[in-house]
């Protein structure tokens, strides 16, 4: 890695590869080979539809656990952070989803969405997702679930598209660093790639060239 890039890494809370150590030695990493900052994205609020649909609690019920979670883990990246020094502190960017949930990455949620409601190709590319997400769960899968579950994966994909910059401030991520991205790293060359997404692309006014790095 060339250090073209400002990195950021995408926290899950349902993947269990994200120990404080693992977290811990991805912040080195990232460190080493980002351009000017490092940006850690934790998903909080978004993680409410997953716990919806996925564990089937309730509206309140999932944003509360949704926000403790988050919570709990901006505080376990910001311990991280306080333990290096000062110049690798001021490159670490701590953010959750409202704080990157930019004009343009919501005018791009909703294309998405309407796209998505199409049921056509990027449906059928959408739902593969969902449906893998379910399965790697352990949850019974059916289509109104998976139509459910999809809803976290159109939320979320601007920011692999087009990069993630946290609201007042300038620094675009671009490159993600993440432990097996699995169909959503597939659907993103896609979108960017394919012919039959030309006018997706144009509509989206992608601005940006992004990466997935997989680091296992």
């Amino acid at each position: 890695m060339n250090k073209e890039h400002n990195l950021w890494i995408g926290f899950s809370f349902g993947n269990k590869w994200f120990t404080k150590e693992n977290l811990e030695r991805l912040i080195h990493f990232g460190l080493k080979h980002t351009n000017q900052s490092l940006l850690i994205w934790i998903p909080s609020r978004l993680y409410a539809t997953n716990l919806r649909y996925i564990d089937k609690l309730s509206r309140s019920e999932s944003l509360k656990k949704a926000f403790e979670v988050g919570d709990e883990q901006f505080l376990v990246a910001q311990n991280i952070k306080l333990g290096l020094g000062a110049e690798n502190q001021n490159r670490i960017i701590v953010a959750n989803y409202d704080d990157t949930l930019t004009s343009s990455c919501i005018a791009q949620r909703e294309i998405l969405l309407r796209e998505f409601s199409k049921q056509q190709e990027f449906y059928n590319l959408v739902m593969d997702i969902a449906f893998e997400i379910l399965a790697l769960r352990g949850r019974t899968a059916s289509k109104e679930r998976a139509e459910s579950v999809a809803l976290f994966v159109l939320q979320e994909l601007p920011f692999f598209i087009d990069g993630v910059v946290k609201i007042g401030t300038s620094i675009v991520h671009t490159v993600v660093l993440y432990p097996g991205l699995g169909k959503i790293d597939e659907l993103v060359m896609v979108i960017r790639n394919n012919d039959n997404f030309k006018l997706l692309r144009d509509k989206l006014n992608i601005k940006n060239s992004t990466g997935i790095v997989s680091i296992e």
